[in-house]
């Protein structure tokens, strides 16, 4: 019958199915274990050596805490000065910033971006 036989092409298939739905990062810098399919899956981390040095690797931020602030998606992830900065956008597609703590457990602070120019910006 050849070298793939429904059994052997079953398997291949279950395998490849299986590592399309495995956990890859979102991006460099993302923690671990980041499901591509899930509310980070286009978020951009960074989180420069001095603050990894300083405060150890960047947590993930708590998706709950960032949900109930009227994030509907993330954008972008960064670290600076000790606290984590959010940019994603509501439900409605708008874009929101955020500051969380260090820990990236509470929402200090939420704005709605509206800087035009970043929209039409070529």
């Amino acid at each position: 019958m050849g070298p793939f036989t429904p059994l052997a092409l079953a398997a291949a298939l279950t395998v490849w199915a299986g590592a399309a739905t495995a956990a890859v990062p979102a991006g460099p810098g993302a923690p671990r274990g980041q499901p591509a399919n899930d509310f980070w899956a286009h978020a951009e981390w960074d989180d420069d050596g001095d603050q990894r040095r300083r405060f150890g690797p960047m947590p993930r931020p708590d998706v709950r805490a960032l949900r109930a602030a009227g994030f509907a998606g993330v954008t972008g992830v960064d670290r600076d000065d000790g606290r984590i900065e959010i940019e994603g956008f509501d439900a409605d597609g708008r874009p929101l910033e955020a500051i969380m703590d260090i820990r990236g457990r509470r929402v200090l602070r939420v704005w709605r971006d509206l800087d035009l120019w970043d929209r039409w910006d070529d």
